[in-house]
């Protein structure tokens, strides 16, 4: 949970075990945290690193969605249970799913608008260190991986302070994070948006922006603004 801004942010860092969750996870006990948490923080935002739909089948991009391809994320969510790769199916449908869940529990979908009452918005971190000009976060997986780096870039920059020292996850969801307090504060022309406007066809979601912090100005995406979805 965040709150603040630049240069001064704070980061409670919450463990799901710490609210009682363990195993495999379930959209409904995970929506109902994020519930929890928004409801305790008084939140108006709540920020999903995983996709919120699938491709418009009138879109010219094949086999990804619009902000997928403008920020080059590793996995795309193409026609209604297409995902490349395969392996990220799970993953992408517990997104979708969760957007859904959290869409019916009053939190909609980032509309592209704002302000609004409250909103769910997908993130990929990968983009977010990018537009802040910093290296972007390597996989958990590689080894001697000093986190403190990337944490450090952070509490310099930004006044980030932590509750404790963040694992891997945790700094990946405080980078997008950024781009939810500066979206609160200064509006969308302040952040880092990719994408088309989330829409329903054929009883599925399809397409949705990507949001993320950016440093200083950034002219607008033409990948974007240039290619219709009908």
């Amino acid at each position: 949970m965040l709150r603040g801004a630049p240069p001064s942010i704070d980061a409670e860092l919450i463990r799901p075990e710490e609210r009682g969750l363990s195993g495999t996870p379930a959209v409904a006990a995970v929506a109902g945290l994020c519930l929890d948490l928004a409801a305790q923080a008084g939140a108006r935002l709540i920020v999903i690193d995983g996709p919120q739909g699938w491709r418009a089948p009138g879109s010219p991009v094949e086999g990804k969605r619009v902000c997928e391809r403008c920020t080059h994320t590793p996995g795309k969510t193409g026609d209604p249970g297409v995902v490349t790769p395969k392996t990220w199916t799970r993953m992408a449908m517990f997104s979708i799913e969760l957007f859904d869940a959290l869409h019916a529990a009053g939190w909609p979908r980032f509309s592209g608008e704002w302000p609004a009452a409250r909103a769910t918005i997908e993130s990929f971190p990968t983009q977010g260190w990018r537009r802040l000009g910093f290296p972007p976060l390597p996989g958990s997986r590689r080894r001697k991986l000093q986190l403190k780096t990337w944490m450090g870039y952070l509490t310099k920059s930004f006044g980030v302070r932590w509750s404790r020292d963040p694992s891997h996850d945790e700094l990946q969801a405080v980078v997008v994070g950024l781009g939810g307090l500066l979206l609160l504060r200064e509006g969308v022309t302040a952040c880092d948006v990719h994408g088309h406007k989330p829409f329903v066809e054929n009883g599925v979601w399809r397409e949705g922006y990507i949001l993320g912090p950016r440093a200083g100005a950034i002219e607008p995406c033409r990948r974007c603004a240039g290619e219709e979805i009908v």
